[in-house]
């Protein structure tokens, strides 16, 4: 499974649990994530990676996974080091 399906399925459990605006999921503590059935490590760095995301408004780049690979050739565009 992509990461990006990961990420859908992880968001739908939120949605799930009652975290529906981009406000509540920027706002869970670690506890109210680790209070969501079957949880597990990976899910947590996928909320964490989300969160990031809304408050940099990039949840479409990092859904489509797009994010990752301009980044590891931004350098390379501008003739720079990556």
């Amino acid at each position: 499974m992509g990461k990006n399906q990961k990420a859908v399925k992880v968001l739908q459990r939120l949605f799930d649990a009652g975290y529906g605006t981009e406000k509540e999921i920027v706002n869970m503590t670690m506890d109210e994530m680790l209070a969501l059935p079957g949880v597990n490590v990976a899910d947590l760095c996928i909320i964490s990676e989300l969160q990031k995301s809304i408050k940099t408004n990039k949840v479409i780049s990092y859904l489509s996974g797009k994010t990752e690979a301009r980044e590891k050739t931004k350098g390379a565009d501008y003739g720079g080091t990556t």
